[in-house]
């Protein structure tokens, strides 16, 4: 068998083209960047950037146009210890990218995407992957038809082989739209953020994770990150577990902050971590990512113990207990 890959991450990958300027600016004038640069973007990219970033051995599926951005994509994967070995490359298509204003004055990041024609990962492409490497699979609330027939996949799975490993599936549910709402009721572990909260007319974190919990998979850990305000977790039948946020001195860079926190619970949770340490945990890794630029800036973070803002030494000794 191959080496185990602790984590898998399914979702989009895409070209980030970054703009920073010093203030975002007015509809129809000229306006001069201070610097621009490429990342590699996308939720399920983001989460594998930081799982590697913290030592677990991360691998990401989904689909690569066969373009001209597709050896920065998988070069940047390598450059963070992501396994790009599952990757399905697509011709005849462009790269997905997103256009992204990041503002000195604020910290905001107003993102402009486009797809021209990227295919989204099939079934049949999921269903070549060998699962029993995997302790964890988790799924970008997106392709919302394939993804919900991938986890019968993955349940299939656990069931034929309750003797060994039992594989934990996790979703994250995002944007504003009613069609993830099939994806509720499918993992062990969901994800759901603010913008769908509200769209759904909860208005806050308690309220969100105690009405969801009485539509998700049975004993499903649902976890609610909430922006300044921190974020909340809890299953059904038990109390709910709460951290505050952690924010840095100054707003920096929110881009791929929640795929921080996301990426941050999976990890901590995966090694068996308490719910209360996981999303302290968690809540303070996103609150590191805001203060700095890009993932380098985050590496350097997470390699420097002596941090006592917004790191803590329990953060720190987390991270090494991990690696």
């Amino acid at each position: 068998m191959s080496e185990q890959l602790d984590i898998l991450c399914v979702g989009l990958s895409c070209l980030d083209i970054i703009n920073e300027v010093s203030y975002y600016p007015e509809e129809d004038m000229d306006c001069r960047c201070v610097a621009q640069w490429w990342q590699r973007g996308g939720n399920a990219a983001n989460n594998c950037t930081v799982l590697g970033l913290l030592g677990a051995r991360p691998a990401y599926l989904g689909t690569i146009a066969d373009s001209h951005e597709k050896r920065f994509l998988l070069d940047d994967f390598a450059k963070y210890g992501v396994n790009t070995d599952h990757v399905v490359e697509v011709g005849g298509c462009s790269c997905p990218t997103s256009c992204v204003i990041l503002s000195q004055t604020t910290g905001s990041r107003t993102i402009i995407h486009a797809n021209a024609g990227l295919p989204e990962l099939s079934v049949d492409d999921f269903s070549k992957v060998d699962l029993t490497v995997f302790d964890w699979i988790h799924f970008e609330g997106r392709n919302v038809a394939n993804v919900v027939k991938m986890i019968e996949v993955v349940r299939k799975h656990n069931q034929k082989h309750q003797d060994s490993k039992s594989i934990t599936i996790s979703v994250e549910v995002e944007k504003a739209k009613a069609e993830l709402d099939a994806l509720i009721p499918l993992p062990d572990v969901l994800f759901v953020s603010k913008d769908y909260a509200k769209f759904k007319g909860f208005s806050n974190m308690a309220e969100t994770v105690e009405k969801i919990q009485t539509q998700a998979y049975p004993g499903c850990l649902v976890i609610c990150p909430w922006g300044e305000a921190g974020a909340t977790m809890g299953r059904e039948g038990s109390e709910l577990v709460k951290s505050p946020a952690f924010p840095p001195t100054k707003v920096v860079d929110t881009l791929g902050a929640g795929d921080t926190f996301n990426a941050a619970t999976i990890f901590a949770l995966s090694r068996g971590y308490s719910h209360s340490s996981s999303i302290t945990f968690a809540c303070r890794l996103a609150g590191a990512k805001v203060g700095v630029q890009g993932w380098e800036a985050f590496r350097q973070i997470l390699c420097d113990s002596n941090l006592s803002t917004p790191l803590t030494s329990s953060t720190s000794e987390l991270i090494g207990r991990g690696s």
